[in-house]
């Protein structure tokens, strides 16, 4: 897995600090598990897993899709329960362009980071300090530290598999074998080497892949239990991920003239005195308490969004276009000049006037909506997702306190 020296020495080493200091080792590549089922006997026979290989097979994301992504190290030591590193940030990619955010916490120090990439070059904006690093584009989905393109996983190496089926969407949550759960996540999503450390285990691995229509897959999550003993203490480590990928084939990334220009002022990462990044000029960016009170706070602070004084708050996209959200009412509303959309999140429904609706989870629409207005009902929709995605939310974490 590609690391960049600079991000390896402000961030990866505040995790494992808090075990017997900077020792992180050096990472693998992933290997993901092969599509073909290996001689060995399945603990797992049935409808389930064929109709989880034919949702796969059919979901290739493509050369465009915007991904959102989430990390999160929890460890207990005893009694006492910590969350020592949380990344949240999406990555848009237009084939060889990207575009890139991240907010990280990683054990009370902050860090905002923002990158463009022209398809060989990542300028990047780590605080307040600017420099450029040249990479393939495999590199730069694996600066993101969420692995962004889906995982197969091959028949023997699930223990038990639930297929859920709601609306348009079928979910799978795959228990994994011991041995399986221990390379995925040596291999593939632990990027702090936690198996150099005594006494290294691994309880559990679940992976849950959701799919909208039977060929869209729309989100993963991946969650691990494991062990160490660190200066003869115990520690219980919980690392979860989540990836959820959104406007695939659709998203557009563009760098201006403007932008070229400011990059060509960039330095090259080696050239940078890492004791100048400070967490001085960075906003307080933690989590509340609710999801629905981080939401609001992270409106203002990373979109820019105004309070009103009816207590919506409100943003201008451009000269012609506003979003607007309600939170009494659960509203969403996208304004282009005299049209308005609304998204009704609590329900999961989209309405353009008194004529023409939409309800997202059985696909139903009004009769006799035009086209490109339930197409416009949809990237409304998308919008949302957008906001809460740059936020570091999902709309599962929203419906969930409602």
């Amino acid at each position: 897995m590609y690391n960049s020296p600079m991000r390896n020495k402000r961030i990866l080493c505040s995790l494992i600090v808090l075990l017997t200091g900077c020792t992180a080792v050096e990472p693998t590549a992933p290997v993901e598990s092969s599509p073909e089922t290996p001689e060995s006997a399945s603990l797992v026979t049935g409808s389930e897993y064929e109709t989880y290989r034919s949702c796969y097979e059919q979901s290739a994301l493509g050369k465009n899709y915007t991904a959102a992504v989430r990390r999160v190290y929890d460890m207990r030591f005893g009694e006492e329960a910590i969350s020592v590193y949380d990344l949240d940030g999406v990555l848009e990619k237009d084939a060889e362009t990207m575009h890139l955010t991240q907010h990280i916490n990683a054990d009370g120090m902050q860090s905002e980071i923002e990158g463009w990439y022209d398809g060989s070059r990542l300028y990047m904006t780590y605080n307040t300090v600017t420099y450029y690093e040249d990479m393939s584009s495999a590199n730069v989905e694996e600066v993101m530290l969420v692995p962004v393109e889906p995982v197969w996983i091959a028949e023997s190496d699930i223990e038990t598999i639930t297929e859920t089926e709601r609306n348009d969407t079928i979910t799978f949550e795959l228990i994994l074998t011991q041995d399986a759960a221990e390379k995925l996540f040596r291999t593939r999503y632990d990027i702090y080497g936690l198996d150099a450390y005594e006494n290294y285990h691994v309880n559990q691995g679940v992976i849950t892949q959701i799919f909208y229509e039977g060929n869209v897959l729309t989100s993963e999550e991946a969650l691990f239990r494991c062990g160490v003993t660190s200066g003869g203490i115990d520690v219980d480590v919980t690392a979860e991920t989540r990836v959820g990928w959104l406007k695939q084939n659709t998203t557009s990334v563009v760098l201006s003239d403007a932008q070229a220009e400011e990059f060509a002022g960039y330095v090259h990462y080696s050239d940078i005195d890492t004791a100048t990044i400070s967490d001085a000029d960075v906003t307080e960016d933690y989590a509340e308490d609710s999801t629905i009170a981080t939401f609001k706070k992270r409106l203002i602070s990373r979109l820019n969004y105004t309070l009103m004084d009816d207590g919506t708050y409100e943003t201008d996209f451009n000269e012609t276009e506003s979003y607007r959200i309600d939170f009494s009412n659960s509203l969403f509303i996208y304004s282009n000049r005299t049209s308005r959309y609304v998204y009704n999140w609590r329900g999961n429904q989209g309405g353009f006037g008194d004529a023409c609706s939409i309800d997202f989870d059985t696909g139903k629409a009004t009769d006799g909506c035009d086209e490109s207005v339930l197409e416009q009902m949809t990237n409304v929709r998308d919008y949302f997702l957008m906001e809460l995605y740059y936020c570091g939310l999902s709309l599962d974490d929203l419906k969930a306190e409602q």
